[in-house]
């Protein structure tokens, strides 16, 4: 069990050993992650407002039965 642990975290390591990250970087991705955000917000409510449309559209009355 100890020795598949250590397999597994030697990969992990040696898997990112390569990458680099740089503080700076959120500069340049933040808008485009912004962007994206305000996108699937967008296409959400549309799909809501479509939906409540069609109920709108679609859906029968029920007659009040006065007894």
């Amino acid at each position: 069990m100890l020795i598949d642990l250590n397999i597994l975290i030697m990969q992990f390591i040696t898997l990112f050993a390569g990458l680099s990250f740089r503080g700076d970087s959120w500069k340049q991705t933040l808008p485009a992650l912004v962007i994206g955000m305000l996108g699937i917000f967008l296409v959400i409510g549309i799909i809501i407002l479509a939906t409540y449309a069609l109920n709108k559209a679609f859906s029968k009355k029920k007659k009040d039965k006065d007894e």
